[in-house]
């Protein structure tokens, strides 16, 4: 079989990128054929990957979409692929992998947090307008099968495009349980030698890129509430946003608990330095960040705007806070407070998520198409 894989814009640290790395590597190691079809093309790579730049082309940003699903369709008209996965919103595909969920969704989301001028600009901004409406094509279209990551994608395909169950899947994401898991004694001192993090300290993760709307701004926020006087946090991620964390880190007087480490190629150490992750996500369908974490022994508090509230809330293996600073702050102080009950369970949730399990139904899926 040969699998088109479509991703405009191709960052090796982002979650759905990682993703795709995985999942090819495991679907060529099968015997599989997977091209994946790109704009921009930052790194990453897995053994026997193929890969298919398409040129850039439009001024504005609805523009430069409208110009990537134009050069898709070319390609794929082309022929000479048995099934096509996207991971954009674009007429044609066979699979749409929803991983960034409903972008209706996001935008109501958004619009609720930034007050009703926000929300109208939101409404009538170009690329919002052609995003959504090609997210009303494809499920009009009745070609393309819908995969969630997770129930609350589910939910929202069905609510917003009014996707049939006959063209919806949840397929929740995976980790590799042998690559993240958690750090020993010994890594974990070496881990936060090299951060230069004082012995004895709670050390909260932070990683993903999006700081916005993952909510990096209001960690540090919440890192000022005096039931978490002495916590450190380590933030790692590539976002344009960047300068603007540090100013506020300086700002609030927190440059000596707040490293902020960029793109890191191997995010491992940080979580081997950590006692817990946090993700304050306005919205995050499937955080794979948060899988890695909980693999790594690391409890997670995130928002239930999260895909994977659900199952951190039944298990017990961190908490569900609200994105104000005194609720975040909060959840926090009580992870922090029982953090071994809590760790436990967070690498016991994390084997419902193995990465082989995950990987074998996507080859299931794949397979109503042979």
């Amino acid at each position: 079989m040969r699998l088109a894989i479509i991703r405009r814009r191709f960052d090796p640290h982002g979650g759905a990128e990682r993703f795709i790395l995985t999942a090819a590597g495991a679907l060529i190691s099968a015997g599989e054929t997977v091209t994946v079809i790109a704009e921009d093309w930052a790194g990453g790579d897995a053994p026997g990957l193929d890969r298919q730049q398409v040129p850039r082309g439009g001024f504005t940003r609805a523009g430069k979409n409208r110009h990537f699903q134009k050069a898709v369709a070319d390609i794929l008209a082309a022929g000479g692929f048995d099934l096509v996965q996207s991971h954009e919103r674009l007429v044609g595909a066979d699979i749409f992998r929803a991983g960034d969920g409903v972008h209706a969704a996001w935008v109501d989301r958004l619009g609720r947090e930034r007050g009703p001028l926000g929300a109208l600009a939101l409404r009538f901004d170009p690329m919002h307008r052609l995003v959504m409406d090609t997210e009303r094509r494809m499920a009009a279209e009745g070609r393309t099968l819908f995969v969630a990551n997770s129930q609350l994608v589910a939910g929202e395909l069905r609510q917003w495009l009014s996707v049939p169950e006959s063209r919806l899947r949840v397929i929740e994401n995976g980790v590799d349980l042998d690559r993240f898991r958690p750090a020993s004694g010994e890594e974990k001192a070496v881990a936060r030698q090299n951060f230069g993090l004082p012995d004895g300290v709670p050390v909260v993760a932070f990683v993903g890129s999006g700081f916005e709307r993952k909510g990096a701004f209001k960690l540090v926020e919440a890192l000022c509430a005096s039931n978490l006087a002495g916590v450190h946090a380590l933030i790692a991620g590539r976002d344009r946003r960047a300068a603007r964390l540090a100013a506020l880190v300086d700002r609030l007087g927190l440059g000596n608990r707040v490293q902020l480490l960029g793109g890191l190629d191997d995010v491992r150490s940080v979580y081997a330095a950590a006692d817990l992750y946090a993700l304050p996500s306005l919205y995050d369908p499937m955080p794979n960040a948060a899988l890695e974490a909980l693999a790594s022994g690391l409890p997670a508090v995130v928002t239930s705007d999260t895909g994977i509230a659900v199952h951190i809330a039944e298990a017990g293996a961190g908490a569900i806070a609200g994105r104000n600073p005194d609720d975040l702050a909060a959840a926090l102080a009580s992870v922090i407070a029982d953090l071994p009950a809590h760790a436990e369970k967070a690498r016991a949730l994390a084997a419902r998520f193995d990465l082989a399990d995950a990987t074998h139904r996507w080859r299931n899926l794949y397979r109503e198409f042979q």
